[in-house]
């Protein structure tokens, strides 16, 4: 057993990180309820596992939500470095005298009150810091594109820059796309188109702009297999050097169609209604919305490998 593994009544269990759950699940924008459904427990037991820093958990849960969240097991465990500096800590608070003799009660409430003030004086600089950062970019980058796609299929990526004032920037939109990819077509035509890198050079001014491309994956392995894609913006008002494009960062090979969001083999109406609002509003990226409406219109559909077709069923 490693230094993650511990075992009750004979049950392999293990040690996740709330934090790394949560925050591969936002950024992936899945809800706690896809993965209860692939965990195959309550929403309530997503949550309080996110909730605690360290909680214990079955392998074989921890198994199936690294599968739900498109990572290895690896990835969501606590380090075991910080499983041995707690057990240390257990054993040594074990063998120590209490303190409580030496901090009486009123040391103690001196030392938490000039604590408190100390972090509420750190909180507020930081604030500060950060509002007077976006004051001096206002930009926020989001992308949007599917959590899955076939291998060999194409699917559209977007990129949306939205500005907080109306005061124009010249900018540079950069995309570094995984190994394997490779690109269709890019709208607005990007200035730079290789080494899996994309760069657009826009001087339009302010207001919301948008960036979209459609690209195909391949891979050795297939299926299961995760890409990771990078982007960031340069503006010359800014203060940083880069700022990050936000929003879902990774793609996973299924059998399943991009539009197919719960990966049920159906397209619903809110699936659709989805691939109109997020992808169909870009005038020549050449998203195949007519064959989602196919998919829609039918009562399913399955993955035809050998083929590399999708097969509507009526």
């Amino acid at each position: 057993m490693t230094g993650q593994e511990t075992a009750k009544s004979g049950i392999a269990m293990v040690r996740i990180s709330g934090a790394e759950v949560r925050r591969l699940r936002e950024e992936q924008e899945l809800t706690q309820l896809y993965l209860a459904t692939g965990v195959g427990v309550t929403t309530e037991t997503i949550s309080r596992w996110e909730r605690k820093e360290a909680p214990t958990i079955k392998k074989e849960n921890g198994l199936k939500l690294a599968e739900a969240l498109g990572v290895t097991l690896e990835e969501i465990l606590v380090p075991v470095e910080q499983v041995v500096e707690e057990s240390d800590e257990t054993v040594l608070h074990a063998v120590q005298e209490p303190v409580s003799s030496v901090l009486t009660p009123a040391v103690l409430k001196n030392k938490m009150v000039w604590l408190s003030m100390l972090l509420l004086g750190v909180f507020f600089l930081v604030f500060f810091f950060v509002r007077l950062e976006n004051k001096a970019t206002h930009l926020t980058a989001r992308r949007i594109m599917p959590a899955h796609s076939v291998a060999g299929q194409p699917f559209p990526v977007i990129i949306e820059v939205a500005s907080g004032s109306g005061k124009s920037s010249s900018l540079l939109v950069k995309e570094q796309l995984p190994t394997g990819s490779r690109v269709l077509r890019t709208v607005p035509p990007a200035t730079v188109v290789g080494n899996n890198l994309l760069k657009w050079i826009d001087k339009s001014g302010s207001g919301e702009r948008v960036f979209a491309y459609l690209v195909i994956l391949n891979s050795e392995e297939g299926l299961g297999d995760s890409f990771s894609f990078e982007g960031s913006l340069l503006v010359r008002q800014s203060s940083r050097s880069e700022i990050p494009v936000n929003g879902r960062s990774r793609v996973r090979l299924l059998p399943f169609h991009w539009a197919d969001s719960d990966q049920n083999n159906i397209v619903d109406d809110e699936e659709l209604l989805a691939v109109y609002d997020d992808f169909g509003r870009v005038d020549g990226l050449g998203v195949d919305v007519e064959e989602v409406e196919s998919i829609w219109m039918g009562s399913g559909y399955r993955w035809d490998a050998k083929k590399a077709v999708f097969e509507i069923i009526p």
